[in-house]
């Protein structure tokens, strides 16, 4: 398996935390929406299913966020042991 270098975790970590702070006002933005339309409503429907796809892909993300934290510990501790 080929070993990453740091560039690419610098630059993915930054970015997966940015969309999942827009992931959650999306989030947020269905839960107010969803006080004002009636229950059972299509719309309603669409805002919930909009919600949950917002919050399905933050769970990614945040996963994703992990283990790329992992990933860049991992390969920070194999550089000092090669040190």
């Amino acid at each position: 398996m080929e070993k990453s270098s740091g560039v690419g975790h610098e630059l993915t970590g930054p970015l997966v935390h940015d969309l999942v702070n827009k992931l959650a006002v999306i989030v947020g933005q269905c839960d107010l929406m969803s006080e004002h339309l009636k229950a059972g409503s299509q719309c309603a429907k669409r805002v919930a299913a909009i919600q949950e796809i917002a919050q399905g892909m933050a769970k990614q993300l945040n996963e994703c966020q992990c283990r790329l934290s992992e990933c860049a510990r991992s390969a920070e501790i194999e550089k000092r042991n090669v040190a």
